[in-house]
């Protein structure tokens, strides 16, 4: 019996759980077990004739249709429905035992609704669907703030440490700034481009401000006072640029959850830092006077150049970029004080690219005295001597 609406319409009967009767609903005061009443299995049959042979199931498989038998048959090869010795055919017992716990039925139980295993990482300015639109975030969403500052402590006491304890400090602790910013300007890219990766903005942008700050407070106080023979000098636009990146870093963490587009404009600014390697291997360079070798002075007369314009271009962009999403947060009124903060992070965006158009200035024109010296003149080493210092 396959259940028949009025008009003659075929209904699929429904599983709830129970107990079903012709017309899919279960049957007041019916229990969910412990009965062998009609059932409807999931391929949407209703064997409405077993239940009156309880004891009797050659005569039940008999009142059944072909296509019955073959639910049942598959369903009995593979274990769904229990077997009884002393039968032919196995005793039908409850054909709820693989719907409903039982520990009768060797476990199995119900089987729970089909759920869609969704897998999302949101990122900055994505509202909650649970909220009502109101911006306000989950708890897991994001990293919780704090743990970017404690990685740029550690990276701090690993400069400390080093440095107290080796021979050549600038040496030491330029290094290690090169790996550390290196890694994190590389991770920054692949989060800009990859949305999937928009939960790690907000971090990203908390690491890369705290390690601005790091690095101000080890060059400008504490490597000169654990190795006072150093003399470590801060150059004027060392300055401007960490003074400014520390203001964009931090504004575009405090906007991060305000205006939605600011995380990947952040993390895209400290994207730029994979050049990083860059200055301090021409530095050394100069320092063993290698600079002068043309297989050196070859390698780094394209890759300093070129990398320098590509930091300049992209910088720049982020800044075209980030007034984009200004003119968008502003229209929302969002009030006096927040205005003339995000009018701050675009001065401080625009001072970053200026800073870097300069240095490019600089590299390209000392990329170029070298190229169009004259044959046989000498090297001009107090040139980049000076660069360096």
């Amino acid at each position: 019996g396959r259940a028949v609406r009025q008009g003659g319409e075929r209904a699929e009967p429904r599983y709830t759980g129970g107990e079903l009767s012709a017309n899919g609903a279960r049957g007041e005061g019916q229990s969910d077990r412990g009965s062998e009443q009609p059932m409807a299995v999931r391929s949407g049959l209703a064997v409405s004739s077993l239940g009156g042979h309880p004891r009797s199931p050659r005569a039940a498989w008999k009142t059944t249709t072909p296509s019955q038998r073959v639910v049942l048959g598959s369903m009995i090869a593979s274990g769904r429905v229990a077997r009884s010795t002393g039968s032919m055919f196995g005793r039908l017992r409850d054909l709820s035992c693989f719907m409903e716990p039982s520990t009768e039925c060797g476990g199995g139980g119900r089987l729970p609704p089909p759920r869609v295993l969704k897998v999302s990482f949101r990122g900055d300015g994505d509202e909650d669907q649970n909220t009502g639109g109101t911006g306000s975030k989950r708890s897991g969403d994001y990293i919780p703030l704090g743990y970017g500052c404690f990685l740029a402590m550690v990276l701090l006491v690993s400069k400390c440490l080093v440095c107290w304890c080796t021979e050549d400090p600038e040496t030491a602790f330029m290094s290690i700034d090169l790996g550390f910013l290196t890694f994190l300007g590389w991770l920054c890219f692949f989060a800009f481009a990859s949305p999937s990766m928009s939960v790690l903005h907000p971090f990203l942008i908390e690491l890369g401000s705290a390690v601005i700050v790091e690095e101000m407070v080890f060059s400008m106080v504490l490597v000169n006072r654990i190795r006072p023979e150093v003399g470590h000098k801060v150059t004027k636009d060392f300055l401007v640029h960490h003074i400014a990146s520390m203001t964009m870093g931090w504004l575009a963490l405090y906007f991060c959850h305000r205006a939605p587009g600011t995380g990947p404009v952040g993390v895209g600014v400290v994207a730029t830092e994979i050049t990083t390697f860059l200055p301090v291997a021409f530095r050394e360079s100069v320092r063993s006077k290698k600079v002068s070798k043309k297989d050196v002075s070859a390698v780094l007369g394209v890759l300093f150049p070129l990398a320098f314009c590509w930091r300049s271009y992209w910088s720049s962009k982020m800044w075209i970029r980030l007034l984009g999403v200004g003119r968008n947060y502003v229209a929302t009124a969002p009030g006096l004080a927040n205005t003339v903060l995000w009018r701050t992070g675009e001065v401080s965006v625009l001072t970053v690219v200026c800073s870097n158009f300069a240095w490019t200035y600089r590299i390209l024109k000392g990329s170029l005295k070298v190229v169009m010296r004259k044959r046989g003149e000498k090297f001009d080493q107090q040139h980049f001597q000076k660069e360096i210092e």
